[in-house]
C-alpha cells in the first residue's frame, strides 16, 4: 500500500433542525446500527460549535468496493449550519507519490465518480434512519427535490467536495494556474478542490479531520450556493413556461431562508478560527472563487424574486377578474329571481301558458345575461392591455424595446400592474 492517504471530504447541503444533545442508536435497515457521538469544530479560537459524529466504517466498507483502493475509513460530520460532511480515508495499492499532478487529479475524480454511484444507496439509507429517528429535523430541500418526496432526500446535484493526499514531504507542486496564496502551515494548494498536506498519513483520523476543517468549510458554502443556483433556475424555468402553479413560494422562502443562514453561520469561521486555519480557509475560498459564486447567486436570486412578484401580482389580477365576473353572474342571478317574484305577484290570475311564457323569458334573459359576463368577449392576450405589456404595438406590428434598467445595464424592469 502507499503511504499516501487519500481523504476525500464531500458535501451535502442539508437545512435542518440545529443538532440535539442527546443520541440514541441508529437503525438502519439492511445495514446495522448507527451510534452518533457529540463532537465539534476544534479549529475555531473563540466560540465553540458542536457537530454531530457519525463512524459510517461498518457500513460503508462491506457495500462499496474502490478498484485498486482499500477504504480505511468512513465519516460524517452533521454540521450545525446545515450541512453534512462525509469524509472518504482510502489507500491506494499503487504508489501515488510518483504519479505526476494530471494523473493525480484524474485519479481522485475516478475515485469519487465510484464513490458517487456505489454509496448514494447507504447515504439515503442512513439519512432516512436520522429523520426518523429523530436525530434530524425539519430538513428544508430544493423545490425540486422536495416535489420528489422521499425519493430524493440526498441533493446530490448540488455536493462539492474536497481532495486532501496525506504524506510526509508531499512532492507534487501547485499548478501554474492557481494563483500564489498564503496558506497555514503543512497546506499546499494543489488545485482549486486539490491539497497536499505534510503531514504523517498515521495520524489518527480526528487530528486529521481538524486539520482539513477550514478547506471543508469553505466548500461546504460553495455546496450551498450551488443549491441556491440550481434552485433559482428551477423557479425561472417554470415560470418561463408558464406553470407558476409548480412553485411552493413560501416553502421556497424557507429554503432560501435557511441557506442563508446557514452560508453565514459558516461564513463566521473567517472571524473565528485559529491563525493557521484562517490562512488556509481565506486561501481555499479565493482558489474555489467563493466570493464570486456568492455574487452570481445574489443576482440569480433577486431576479428571480422580482419574477415571482410579477407572475403573483398577474395571479391576483386574473382572480379579481373571475371574482368581478362571479359577482355579476350572481347579481344577474338574483335581478332574474327578483323579476320573477314580481311576474308572479302581478299576474296572479293569468293562464299557465303566459306565466311559462315569463318564467321561459325571465330564464333566457338571465342565461344570455350571464354569458355576456361569464364569457370574455375577446382573448386577453389580444387586448390592448395585453399587448402593452408584452410589449407588442398591434399598429406597428413590432416589438417595443422594454425600458432599460436604471443603472443602464439594459435589464428589463417587470411592467407594474393596473393595480399598482
Amino acid at each position: 500500500m502507499s503511504d499516501v492517504l487519500h481523504l476525500q471530504t464531500r458535501a451535502y447541503p442539508l437545512h435542518h433542525r440545529a443538532p440535539g444533545t442527546a443520541f440514541e442508536s441508529i437503525a438502519v435497515p439492511g445495514h446495522g446500527e448507527l451510534r452518533p457521538f457529540a463532537g465539534g469544530l476544534r479549529s475555531l479560537a473563540y466560540n465553540p460549535d458542536s457537530t454531530i459524529e457519525v463512524d459510517l466504517t461498518s457500513i460503508v466498507r462491506p457495500a462499496i468496493t474502490v478498484p485498486g483502493a482499500e477504504i480505511v475509513a468512513c465519516h460524517a460530520r452533521i454540521l450545525i449550519a446545515g450541512t453534512v460532511l462525509v469524509i472518504y480515508a482510502l489507500r491506494h495499492e499503487t504508489d501515488v507519490r510518483r504519479l505526476a499532478l494530471p494523473e493525480l487529479d484524474a485519479l481522485d475524480a475516478a475515485v469519487n465518480r465510484v464513490l458517487r454511484e456505489a454509496d448514494a444507496p447507504v447515504l439515503t439509507a442512513v439519512l432516512s434512519a436520522s429523520l426518523s429517528s429523530g436525530l434530524l429535523g425539519n430538513v428544508a430541500l430544493r423545490p425540486d427535490l422536495a416535489l420528489d418526496g422521499d425519493r430524493s432526500p440526498i441533493d446530490r446535484q448540488s455536493a462539492r467536495y474536497n481532495c486532501h493526499f496525506v504524506t510526509q514531504d508531499p512532492p507534487w507542486q501547485a499548478d501554474a494556474r492557481v494563483p500564489t496564496l498564503i496558506s497555514g502551515p503543512d497546506c499546499r494548494i494543489l488545485l482549486p478542490y486539490t491539497y497536499a498536506w505534510d503531514r504523517d498519513p498515521a495520524t489518527p483520523l480526528q487530528d486529521l479531520l481538524t486539520m482539513t476543517e477550514p478547506t471543508d468549510i469553505a466548500v461546504a458554502q460553495q455546496s450551498l450556493l450551488v443549491g441556491a443556483l440550481i434552485a433559482g433556475r428551477w423557479v425561472l424555468t417554470h415560470l418561463a413556461h408558464g406553470h407558476p402553479e409548480t412553485t411552493d413560494v413560501p416553502a421556497f422562502r424557507r429554503f432560501l431562508d435557511g441557506l442563508w443562514a446557514d452560508f453565514h453561520h459558516l461564513d463566521g469561521y473567517r472571524i473565528e478560527s485559529i491563525q493557521a486555519h484562517r490562512a488556509n480557509y481565506l486561501a481555499a475560498r479565493q482558489v474555489i472563487g467563493l466570493d464570486d459564486t456568492q455574487e452570481r447567486a445574489d443576482k440569480l436570486l433577486g431576479y428571480v424574486s422580482n419574477s415571482l412578484v410579477a407572475a403573483s401580482s398577474m395571479r391576483a389580477e386574473a382572480l379579481d377578474t373571475r371574482l368581478n365576473r362571479l359577482a355579476a353572474a350572481l347579481a344577474v342571478v338574483s335581478a332574474a329571481s327578483f323579476g320573477l317574484d314580481i311576474a308572479v305577484f302581478v299576474l296572479p290570475n293569468v293562464s299557465l301558458a303566459a306565466k311559462l311564457g315569463v318564467v321561459t323569458g325571465l330564464i333566457g334573459m338571465a342565461a344570455a345575461c350571464l354569458m355576456a359576463v361569464i364569457v370574455p368577449g375577446r382573448s386577453a392576450l389580444h387586448s390592448p392591455s395585453a399587448s402593452r405589456r408584452l410589449g407588442w404595438s398591434p399598429r406597428r406590428r413590432q416589438v417595443v424595446p422594454p425600458p432599460r434598467h436604471p443603472a443602464g445595464e439594459g435589464v428589463p424592469v417587470v411592467p407594474a400592474t393596473d393595480e399598482a
